[in-house]
């Protein structure tokens, strides 16, 4: 099962609450990208257990609470959010994520599910306690993995944490095996992948320590068996770029963090993914609308 925080039922959030007045009102948007669907992706949000705390020059809540609110002023609703792991700031304490659900809270009250993954600076049994519905039985044993299929795509949403607070994550074997019986069984349509961790050569040199997923070509092994995977999509490197897997031709698309970046002119925020029948389109939204990459787009049809 995924690790979801479900959308809150009006019962659930209207008692004591201005959420009647706030919550938005979802409109048949006029832009030519939403003709179909959209879906929201966060990533490396790093939240602590004081909404307040500060790395890197940035207030991680408040980084969080402005992308919420951007995607609450979407034209139309989107059909869910991802949040590709990293939820946690450094070692995935149980208060971080009750932070952190307070903190997506709204999103939930608009009537949007949250879909999480796991980086490696989450912890799984206190973000497993953290979520509001049983996560059991698991699909794969000691990881969460998830499907979301809809009229035009499928996502396949992997756990890549290895050790917590450690850099390097994995998939492992058992989570490959599941991987390539789960792309053969989908129905025919675009698919999606998404991890935490980003893709990493073999090591050649001495000296040089994996900072990525460690069997990512034995995953792209399974992933270019089956034709209908278009993309891989992760986070990691807080580094919002695009590119091509070499020998497969995968669109690779890394998502900006929530957070902080690791550079000063690298772009923090998050990405809506327009889906038509024809294409997928990756959109940025910097939290600075100044940044010369501030909607830039990336397009990946179908056919191709």
């Amino acid at each position: 099962m995924p690790i979801t925080l479900p959308a809150l039922s009006r019962r659930q959030w209207i008692k004591g609450s201005l959420a009647a007045a706030l919550a938005p009102t979802w409109a048949a948007a006029a832009d030519k990208n939403t003709a179909t669907e959209s879906w929201v992706l966060f990533s490396d949000t790093h939240i602590a257990t004081d909404p307040k705390a500060e790395a890197r020059g940035v207030i991680m809540g408040d980084n969080l609470t402005r992308c919420a609110n951007q995607v609450l002023k979407l034209g139309s609703k989107p059909y869910g959010v991802f949040v590709n792991g990293d939820c946690a700031y450094l070692s995935g304490q149980a208060s971080d994520y009750d932070t952190f659900v307070s903190l997506i809270q709204p999103l939930r009250e608009a009537g949007l599910a949250v879909h999480c993954t796991l980086g490696n600076h989450d912890d799984r049994k206190n973000f497993t306690a953290a979520m509001t519905s049983v996560q059991d039985p698991r699909p794969v044993e000691g990881k969460h993995v998830s499907v979301f299929s809809s009229a035009t795509m499928n996502w396949v949403l992997l756990d890549t944490l290895d050790e917590v607070n450690k850099t390097p994550g994995v998939l492992g074997d058992l989570q490959r095996g599941w991987l390539d019986r789960t792309l053969a069984s989908l129905p025919a349509k675009p698919t999606v992948v998404m991890a935490h961790h980003n893709p990493q050569q073999p090591l050649t040199g001495e000296g040089q320590k994996h900072t990525g997923m460690m069997d990512s070509d034995a995953m792209f092994q399974v992933l270019g068996k089956h034709k209908k995977v278009k993309a891989f999509v992760y986070g990691h490197t807080h580094n919002w770029s695009q590119s091509r897997h070499e020998a497969t031709g995968i669109h690779l698309i890394n998502l900006p963090p929530v957070a902080y970046t690791f550079g000063a002119d690298r772009p923090n925020g998050w990405v809506i993914a327009y889906a038509t029948p024809e294409k997928l389109v990756f959109e940025l939204r910097a939290l600075n609308p100044a940044h010369d990459q501030h909607k830039q787009q990336v397009e990946i049809l179908w056919g191709a």
